[in-house]
């Protein structure tokens, strides 16, 4: 076995490939008034999310994600598909780096989270929608 299956097998929760805008703020007082950087994930999973960025965040870092998985809101309640999607909001979550490495293929960063903080509501929906996106 390599040492990339190694680190897959290890993995508490399953990650799915997905494509889906997110809003980093660094989490410090005194709050930020300027918006978040964008960016772009990479995978998310029910544990955490990995993602590009253009600046370097310290192992530790505690950051506010807002990320927009579009139709994540329709696994909150059981009369979910009478709610409109397109109107939905960001999953909101609070995260700690656990690694931030140089992208390879450019001057970004690659930058893995560990989710620290979701309302507990939304999570259950994450889960639900991840586990759907499995199947």
């Amino acid at each position: 076995m390599d040492q990339s299956q190694s680190a897959h097998n290890k993995r508490k929760f399953q990650r799915i490939d997905k494509k889906i805008p997110i809003e980093v703020n660094r989490l410090c007082y005194p709050l930020p008034l300027y918006p978040g950087e964008s960016c772009v994930c990479k995978n998310i999973s029910a544990g955490g999310v990995c993602f590009t960025i253009s600046n370097f965040y310290e192992p530790g870092a505690v950051l506010s994600l807002k990320i927009s998985i579009p139709g994540w809101q329709g696994y909150k309640k059981p009369f979910s598909f009478l709610v409109d999607i397109a109107s939905e909001s960001p999953l909101t979550a609070i995260g700690e780096v656990v690694w931030c490495r140089e992208h390879s293929a450019a001057s970004d960063y690659e930058i893995g989270i560990k989710f620290l903080n979701i309302y507990e509501d939304d999570y259950r929906a994450l889960i639900k929608y991840l586990e759907a996106q499995l199947t």
